[in-house]
């Protein structure tokens, strides 16, 4: 009876903490991004204080020269107590629905299910993806304010072996992150990785690139991030790993999958 009559007053307390009318969930003014790797994509979504919001799914192997950006505003938005779903036509295709249903991840983020339907409301494709909120302006415009005034000129790098200007994602405890490589001939070249408020850096110099059997082993300059990149020769994709150590000791590892950008036609 003890048992049942604690059961019972556990029971009613849990209950009595549940709200009567929770209210439904809502898409602040803001800025949320996060990467589709699959399609090797960067999505941003912007909520704006005006209504008139958009959705920017920017191609990262085309170092964001292909970008598409969907307009909406507050009637295709539709939110309830667990979820929002935002209602688009399909940037690719003008026949199919494009729909994003977000639900919340912890405090600040987003885990979104896209699915694409055609006009006989059919389901047709989905993807899954996490969008981050961004407190400053996001990874897709921090990489174009660095890049825009010298990816003409990093286009024309001699591509003989490594050399030319890579692109892709770093795969860090789970969590894939843009980044870059601007492999120069006679010249410092530079690994970057793009983080949420900015570029961590680190630089290398041809007498710091020993090769056996293939693979590639730089010691780069940064004493905390990234000082040491091992690299496996391919003229299509740069596939390797990274590791920063300090003093003896490993502080972080991750790998990574970089493509040589071509200038769009």
């Amino acid at each position: 009876m003890a048992f049942l009559k604690y059961f019972t007053v556990t029971l009613l307390a849990f209950f009595a903490s549940i709200p009567a009318h929770a209210e439904n969930l809502k898409l602040t003014p803001g800025l949320w991004q996060g990467i589709y790797k699959n399609n090797f994509e960067y999505n941003v979504l912007e909520i704006k204080e005006n209504g008139e919001h958009r959705l920017i799914i920017a191609n990262i192997a085309s170092a964001f020269h292909r970008n598409k950006s969907i307009a909406f505003n507050n009637n295709d938005i539709k939110c309830s107590r667990l979820n929002c779903t935002i209602t688009l036509i399909s940037p690719n295709k003008e026949h199919l629905q494009f729909t994003l249903i977000l639900s919340r991840f912890l405090d600040n983020s987003f885990e979104v299910l896209e699915i694409y339907s055609n006009a006989e409301d059919n389901f047709v494709m989905s993807k899954t993806y996490r969008l981050e909120k961004q407190e400053r302006q996001s990874t897709v415009h921090t990489f174009i304010d660095k890049y825009r005034s010298k990816i003409d000129k990093l286009a024309t790098i001699e591509k003989s072996g490594l050399y030319g200007f890579w692109i892709g994602l770093l795969n860090l405890d789970g969590n894939q992150k843009l980044a870059s490589i601007e492999f120069h001939p006679n010249k410092e070249s530079y690994f970057n990785y793009f983080i949420s408020d900015g570029i961590v850096s680190t630089t290398f110099m041809p007498q710091d690139i020993k090769e056996k059997d293939n693979v590639l082993e730089i010691t780069t300059s940064n004493p905390l991030f990234a000082n040491k990149l091992i690299i496996h020769k391919d003229n299509r994709e740069l596939k390797g790993y990274m590791y920063s150590n300090h003093k003896g000791t490993t502080l972080q590892t991750g790998s990574f999958k970089l493509y040589r950008f071509e200038r769009p036609e």
